[in-house]
């Protein structure tokens, strides 16, 4: 796995995708925040993530988040897809 690649780091990405992307500022909020909330639908999660795979070089195997995914949710789906890649 990436060394630089943790929790805090991935969520630090996925605000500053967000922030470019669609303009909204997610500075001040927790990582437990329901992406819904932000106003932002499945469609816009899978940019944020397609964005997310840019930044990171690779292409995101298992791509399952729950229902109503947080910032913490995106996060550890990252971290277990690498996980999974250092793994196989």
């Amino acid at each position: 796995m990436n060394p630089e690649l943790t929790e805090s780091s991935i969520i630090e990405k996925i605000k500053d995708i967000v922030q470019q992307t669609f303009g909204l500022d997610l500075s001040g909020k927790p990582d437990s925040t329901v992406i819904s909330e932000l106003g932002l639908d499945s469609m816009a999660i899978l940019d944020v993530i397609m964005s997310l795979e840019d930044e990171l070089g690779t292409s995101l195997k298992n791509i399952q988040l729950p229902k109503q995914p947080t910032l913490h949710d995106v996060a550890c789906m990252v971290l277990q897809n690498f996980t999974d890649a250092d793994h196989a």
